[in-house]
């Protein structure tokens, strides 16, 4: 279960220098197919910070066309991590914790956003047996997974997210509904596994969210599935099973079509096709193959978030072994 004391560092037991603790704070302009966020790593045991504030729009293959890109990757680090403002002027203070953040950024070429994310349910803990159903099954789960190591403490929450935000000059207000999440754990940073993370929101009253296996080098299968939540009506439901496809342009995402049932056993089928995507260098060693995509469920149209993270040497021995093939 996830408390007000979880906004707080928690730092590594045994001083390991790769012990890292991140926050994700995303958010985006549908009407633009704009998808922005702020990302910081900390190394707590190595006392630096990395942060990453990216915009991206239409379909990148890399940074060449971003519209925004503010990182940092040795920064020192803060003294809080529920109340923090950074050299790079990005602030975060939690209020009401753990349920909202005030978000800040004031940056560079006349880019800012002041923000205020609330949850629309309490934060998820993957870890938490009585609230996640597949948790339970997991106690076989490979040390070296997610699992296990970088999300040795981790939690999604679903916000809504108001203020205002100006990109390159041009002012935008911002509401949309989407997730962050927190992570905390040791991860290093050429060995982590394949993990693909993504959200569905059709407005406050319905959201689904879903963490993922996969190997998209070899199959187009999505699954299994290995946590991940509905909110529907205000009510949060873990998910019990699910896995679906998706269709890639190489690691980049284009459609992704899905099924899961919930611990009422209530099943969702939903699809989304992209509007925007990024190959996102989260971290190095680490690319996360992110896009904006718009969700049809039942004839309503929703709006989320795909990234699908994959280790670097996973992708230079794919790309190897796909040139093989080709010749």
């Amino acid at each position: 279960m996830i408390t007000a004391k979880d906004m707080k560092f928690h730092p590594s037991p045994n001083k390991d220098p790769f012990w890292a603790e991140t926050n994700y704070f995303p958010f985006h302009i549908e009407e633009e197919g704009i998808q922005m966020a702020a990302y910081i790593l900390t190394r707590h045991s190595l006392g630096v910070a990395l942060v990453d504030i990216t915009a991206y729009q239409g379909f990148n293959s890399g940074p060449d066309n971003l519209l925004y890109y503010d990182k940092h990757a040795h920064l020192p680090i803060q003294a809080k991590l529920e109340d923090y403002k950074l050299a790079n002027g990005f602030s975060v203070k939690a209020i009401n914790a753990p349920m909202e953040y005030e978000v800040d950024y004031v940056g560079h070429d006349d880019t800012e956003f002041h923000l205020h994310y609330k949850g629309l349910a309490e934060p998820y803990d993957i870890h938490d047996a009585e609230r996640d159903p597949i948790t339970a099954k997991q106690k076989a789960e490979s040390k070296n997974s997610w699992g296990h190591s970088a999300y040795t403490g981790h939690f999604d929450q679903t916000m809504h997210v108001t203020g205002d935000a100006k990109l390159l000059g041009k002012p935008y207000k911002i509401d949309c509904v989407t997730t962050m999440d927190h992570s905390w754990g040791p991860r290093a940073e050429m060995s982590l596994p394949n993990m693909s993370w993504f959200h569905g929101h059709w407005g406050k009253d319905l959201v689904i969210h879903c963490i993922c296996d996969f190997d998209p080098a070899n199959t187009d299968k999505l699954g299994p599935l290995l946590h991940g939540y509905v909110i529907e009506d205000g009510k949060l439901y873990g998910l019990a099973e699910g896995s679906g496809a998706a269709k890639r342009d190489g690691f980049l995402p284009l459609e992704i079509d899905m099924t899961v049932t919930d611990t009422r056993g209530k099943t969702f089928h939903f699809v989304g096709k992209s509007v925007s995507t990024y190959p996102w260098l989260a971290w190095p060693g680490n690319n996360n193959y992110s896009a904006l995509l718009k969700w049809d469920y039942e004839g309503r149209t929703g709006w989320g978030e795909a990234q699908d993270c994959l280790n670097m040497r996973y992708v230079v021995q794919a790309n190897k072994k796909m040139a093989e093939q080709a010749a």
